[in-house]
C-alpha cells in the first residue's frame, strides 16, 4: 500500500510538474505549440531500458530539463519471452559548451523504469521469502553522461544530438553498497543514443 502511494505521489509530481513546465514554454516560445506534442524523437541502445529503446521527449523549462517517455525492448537469452519496459527518464543538462556549431553539455539524471514480462512483479509471490527480495517491476535508474547537440538546415529536423550515459540500477547500486557480493565496478552499464530535434 506504502509503495503504491508513493508510485502514485512521484507519477503525480512528474505529470504535473511537465503540464506546468509545458504550459509555461508554450506561451513565452511558441503559442501554438500543443503540449503534448514532443519536441524531439529519441533512440536508445542499452541503458536499463531495454537492449533497444524508443520515445518521445520534451524540453522543459527553458531547455535544461528533458522528459523523455521510452519503450525498450529486450530477448533474454535463456527465455523465449520479449522483455518490455516503459521508461520516464528524467535528463538535466547541467551547463551548455558552444564550439563553432557544436554544443557540447554534460548531463545527469534519473530514469524511472516498470518492466512487463513472464517474471515480474510489483507483489513478489508468496512462495519468496518476506523481506527478502526486491520487487522488480520498477526501478530507479541514476545516469550521468554528455551530450553533443548540432542544429540542421531542415525545416523538418531542426537538430541532432548524440549522447552517451554510464547508468546503475537501485537495486545494483544497493547490494553493492550493503554486500562484498557485488562489486562496485560490476554494477554500471554504458548506453549510446541518438536524438532527432523537430
Amino acid at each position: 500500500m506504502v509503495r503504491k502511494f508513493i508510485y502514485t505521489i512521484i507519477s503525480f509530481i512528474l505529470f504535473s510538474s511537465t503540464l506546468l513546465a509545458v504550459e509555461k514554454n508554450n506561451l513565452a516560445q511558441d503559442s501554438l505549440r500543443k503540449w503534448y506534442k514532443p519536441r524531439a524523437a529519441k533512440i536508445q541502445y542499452a541503458g536499463n531500458i531495454g537492449i533497444i529503446s524508443i520515445g518521445a521527449t520534451y524540453y522543459l523549462v527553458d531547455d535544461w530539463y528533458q522528459l523523455s517517455i521510452m519503450y525498450g525492448m529486450d530477448k533474454h537469452p535463456e527465455h523465449e519471452r520479449l522483455l518490455k519496459s516503459i521508461a520516464f527518464k528524467n535528463t538535466f543538462l547541467l551547463t551548455k559548451f558552444h564550439y563553432k556549431d557544436f554544443v557540447f553539455s554534460p548531463i545527469v539524471g534519473l530514469s524511472i523504469n516498470i518492466g512487463s514480462t513472464h517474471n515480474v512483479f510489483n507483489k513478489l509471490p508468496d512462495y519468496f521469502p518476506d523481506d527478502y527480495y526486491f520487487q522488480n517491476k520498477v526501478h530507479f535508474a541514476p545516469f550521468v553522461g554528455v551530450m553533443v547537440y548540432h542544429p540542421l538546415p531542415f525545416k523538418l529536423i531542426k537538430g541532432i544530438d548524440f549522447y552517451s550515459e554510464l547508468a546503475t540500477m537501485d537495486n545494483y547500486l544497493l547490494e553493492a553498497i550493503r554486500t562484498d557480493y557485488v562489486k562496485y565496478s560490476e554494477i554500471w552499464n554504458l548506453s549510446l543514443g541518438v536524438t532527432l530535434y523537430f
